[in-house]
């Protein structure tokens, strides 16, 4: 975007020009402000056009270049209330586009390109032969574009994260619901009895392990008799040799 300095200038000495024919400031204080302000005495200046603006609230050059100054002091919402009492009060079409332009500039220094826009539809209504003007105008509404565009992508993404939250939201659910309905299951499954009593019967071991035990006891039991009748046999045996020889 341009930038309105040179814009402005031009404005101080056109207003400087409008009071001194209208003879609307007797006591020169537009004047003394204009002075001030060219010697960069923006304090001064401030001063003066505010004084101005207290005697006759219809001061339209008075409140314009005072708009000026605090744009220049970046106090873009102060220079936008000046800028817009000056277009209203104005009856001169050089003012009020003067004006309207400025109050363009200041709503894009705040980036809002929206009244950008309308600020610069205006001034082009009161002269729409102003190149620059018909440049910013251009260039805000590109910036407005670009920001719609901006928002409707931040809006789709929110959407889109809002509804896979809800997507993970709801397979926890689901997750939640299985787990409690596995836990439901386990609780209600019936007791065996008939695996209680085995545990009860082997202290802790089954009916098949008890029966597997007791059978390899019978079986270690029957070798151990066997193996006593064997050796009972082979001492009888033994001993009916002595006798015989």
């Amino acid at each position: 975007m341009k930038t309105s300095n040179s814009y402005i200038i031009h404005l101080l000495f056109l207003t400087f020009t409008v009071s001194l024919n209208c003879q609307s400031d007797p006591n020169n204080r537009v004047f003394n402000g204009n002075k001030e302000s060219i010697k960069q005495n923006f304090t001064g200046a401030e001063v003066e056009y505010r004084k101005a603006i207290s005697k006759n609230e219809n001061q339209t050059t008075a409140s314009h270049n005072l708009g000026n100054l605090l744009f220049e002091n970046s106090n873009y919402d102060e220079a936008i209330q000046e800028y817009f009492k000056t277009q209203k009060n104005s009856q001169i079409d050089l003012e009020k586009h003067s004006a309207f332009h400025n109050l363009g500039n200041s709503y894009m220094k705040k980036k809002d390109y929206a009244q950008a826009v309308e600020a610069y539809k205006n001034a082009l209504r009161n002269n729409s032969e102003d190149d620059e003007t018909r440049y910013n105008y251009a260039l805000a509404k590109k910036f407005l574009e670009g920001d719609k565009r901006q928002n409707n992508q931040n809006s789709e993404d929110s959407e889109e994260e809002k509804n896979d939250k809800s997507e993970d939201k709801k397979e926890n659910e689901d997750q939640d619901q299985n787990s409690d309905q596995d836990s439901d299951s386990e609780k209600e499954k019936p007791n065996d009895p008939e695996k209680d009593k085995n545990q009860d019967e082997g202290g802790g071991l089954s009916k098949q392990q008890m029966e597997n035990l007791l059978e390899a006891v019978n079986n270690i039991e029957k070798d151990l008799n066997q193996k006593i009748k064997s050796g009972k046999k082979k001492v009888q045996t033994s001993k009916k040799a002595e006798k015989d020889w």
